[in-house]
């Protein structure tokens, strides 16, 4: 429950603040898309509260990691898109979430393992992979969901005038 609420609220406060540290033309359009970070923090609390399922008997974090890690991220790669006006082909944009979510998620299992070691949680470390897979996936949607709505003109993109 700590982990669900603390992360949201410090990434919500401490994200914008970092950003405002630049021009002021970025802090409009970061004010103009803080949807988008207010989005990802609220992926990522309901993650934790949603079923997943067992795969091969085991049981998994997979409905956890794919929104909470990877669609999260997916959100978070999208506001920082916007706030910076990052010009990108697709294969760079997937290339770009791809190396977001992966790094992320390495992270997250360093911290799993830590926790593990230091005696914190009791968690099996076996469904890593899973989590990988998730991971990734839930980015894939968001970046399919965005380039389909940017494609029909529904979602202006990154570096559009309307964005």
């Amino acid at each position: 429950m700590i982990i669900s609420l603390c992360v949201p609220l410090v990434l919500s406060i401490s994200v914008p603040l970092i950003i405002h540290h630049t021009g002021s033309a970025v802090q409009q359009r970061e004010r103009r898309h803080r949807w988008l970070l207010y989005l990802a923090c609220g992926l990522f609390f309901v993650s934790w509260y949603l079923p997943s399922p067992h795969i091969h008997g085991q049981d998994t974090s997979f409905t956890t990691h794919l929104v909470g890690g990877g669609m999260f991220t997916g959100c978070l790669w999208l506001y920082l898109g916007y706030t910076y006006r990052l010009r990108m082909a697709w294969a760079t944009q997937l290339a770009s979430l791809f190396m977001m979510v992966s790094a992320l998620g390495c992270l997250n299992e360093l911290a799993e393992l830590l926790a593990v070691e230091l005696g914190l949680v009791h968690l099996t470390l076996t469904d890593t992979s899973w989590d990988i897979v998730a991971n990734s996936l839930g980015a894939l949607v968001v970046w399919v969901l965005y380039t389909t709505l940017t494609r029909a003109n529904l979602a202006p993109p990154h570096s559009g005038g309307r964005a």
